[in-house]
């Protein structure tokens, strides 16, 4: 138990026990995972030095380079924040940005379903994804080796229903609910 200015109550003997400025949640490893493509995941962190012991209180993900690249800003404990920029390689991707009529603005809850190369992909458009932290609202889509985006289909909150087919790739398509975007 904590006393709220920085100190912890000993279970065994129920006094309280100086931490000062220490963190109560403790520095971790960071951890970086690929998705494999085959249901595994595999932890690059080591390989870019993006490791580091820090103590994590936020994290967004997005493309601040407009490259297809999602980026991380991390901000730790009592640390400046930290913008780890993903160089990537040359596969496709896609970016989708919602507009809402009917729905709300922003299309928070509009779940999207993508299919290319015979593959589904399913997205969620929420805001906030953890403690103090925001991602952009951009949904994106990793597409691997895919040229082409079969199709895409957006399940609106206002409970309207998008069918887009042959979208390009490497590109970020701004989708108004009720419209055509091409």
């Amino acid at each position: 138990m904590y006393d709220g200015v920085g100190r912890r109550q000993d279970q065994k003997s129920g006094q309280l026990v100086d931490i000062g400025a220490h963190s109560l949640n403790g520095r971790e490893r960071k951890v970086l995972f690929r998705n494999n493509g085959d249901g595994r995941f595999t932890d690059v962190a080591f390989v870019n030095a993006s490791d580091m012991i820090e103590d994590g209180r936020g994290l967004a993900v997005l493309d601040i380079e407009r490259d297809g690249h999602l980026d991380l800003v991390l901000r730790n404990y009592k640390q400046p924040t930290i913008l780890l920029r993903n160089r990537g390689g040359d596969q496709s991707w896609v970016g989708l940005k919602l507009v809402g009529s009917r729905s709300n603005r922003d299309a928070v809850g509009a779940r999207v379903s993508l299919r290319a190369s015979g593959l589904r992909q399913t997205r969620e458009v929420t805001i906030g994804s953890g403690y103090l932290s925001g991602s952009s609202l951009v949904q994106h889509f990793g597409l691997g080796k895919a040229r082409r985006v079969d199709e895409v289909e957006i399940l609106w909150p206002s409970g309207n229903r998008t069918v887009l087919t042959s979208l390009d790739t490497n590109r970020r398509h701004v989708i108004k609910e009720g419209s055509d975007p091409r």
